[in-house]
């Protein structure tokens, strides 16, 4: 038990060693794969002339990403630029409720009104300088998006070229598929055609030779079988007629022995005329019934004999 335990932790261990390898391998196998194809296509479109589309693809996206950085600094200007107007309108409207009461100051108010005239004159240097900001940051988006826009026409225009060959290369391989396709056909009909014709015809004569040898072979072995049936049938006719000249034969007749025969044997009985002819009558009714059977048996024998010869051409065709 201990030593079958063993045995199957064994087991389970190449088991798990088989399947972290195999694994591997096939991890190894995909990664190559994934780096075959990407080198593979990359080669393709330097071949094929796509590289400068890819390359026009990422100046696009990089465009884009600076116009959207553009954009955020832009509104981050703008929002500045609302801020230092709004101080400077809050700053101005405190000076002017202060002139409004310019003959109730006190020496707050007129520390107070000397500090808004400062902040008033720096609000304004600080509006001055985001209305500036705002104004670049416009001008900048305005360059990034025609930079964008330009880039995208590029890309676009260099699609329809690399389009265009590639539909030129295509029209130029489909004409010589066609040339190669004409040539093929052309070369199956000078070629081909023949040689499958002589070999169609080489293989229908082997078959009428074999087929002619077989008809052969079935009507030698019919004529060998009509003539056992002719054999048979001539024996059988030979043996009737036999019969029948053995039937039709009339018996001897006994010559009458000599009176004194009579006069010795008193036993003997003295022959009667009507009874002789009634036995000749009786042996001529026989030799008639004899010769009708005689032909009815002829009759079958000959019927079977055209029916085995019918029977025999049929099979032979």
């Amino acid at each position: 038990q201990e030593d079958l335990d063993a045995f199957t932790q064994r087991v389970r261990e190449w088991r798990d060693q088989a399947l972290v390898s195999f694994r591997n391998r096939a991890d190894e196998f995909t990664a190559k794969s994934k780096v075959t194809f990407s080198q593979l296509g990359s080669e393709l479109n330097r071949v094929t002339g796509y590289e400068v589309i890819d390359a026009l693809k990422r100046e696009v996206v990089e465009q884009e990403a600076r116009i959207h950085t553009t954009r955020q600094a832009a509104r981050q200007a703008k929002q500045a630029y609302d801020e230092a107007v709004a101080q400077r309108s809050n700053s101005q409207r405190e000076v002017n409720d202060l002139l409004q009461r310019k003959s109730l100051w006190t020496d707050t108010d007129v520390g107070r009104f000397t500090t808004l005239v400062r902040q008033d004159h720096l609000y304004e240097q600080e509006e001055t300088r985001t209305k500036a900001a705002v104004h670049e940051m416009e001008n900048a988006v305005e360059r990034e998006f025609s930079e964008l826009m330009r880039t995208i026409l590029a890309r676009y225009h260099e699609e329809q070229v690399w389009s265009d060959k590639i539909r030129s290369a295509s029209t130029y391989g489909q004409l010589a598929a066609l040339g190669l396709n004409m040539f093929v056909f052309v070369m199956a009909i000078i070629i081909v055609e023949p040689w499958k014709r002589r070999r169609l015809a080489q293989t229908f004569e082997k078959k009428v030779e074999q087929l002619s040898q077989e008809n052969e072979a079935r009507v030698e072995a019919s004529m060998a079988e009509i003539g056992a049936h002719l054999a048979d049938q001539e024996r059988l006719i030979l043996h009737l007629r036999d019969v029948t000249h053995g039937l039709l034969t009339p018996p001897s007749v006994e010559t009458p022995p000599p009176a004194e025969e009579f006069q010795v044997k008193q036993d003997v009985v003295v022959p009667n005329n009507d009874r002789v002819e009634e036995v000749h009558s009786g042996q001529v009714v026989t030799t008639i019934q004899l010769t009708r059977g005689i032909l009815e048996l002829a009759a079958v024998a000959t019927g079977a004999f055209v029916f085995g010869v019918a029977s025999s051409l049929l099979f032979s065709r």
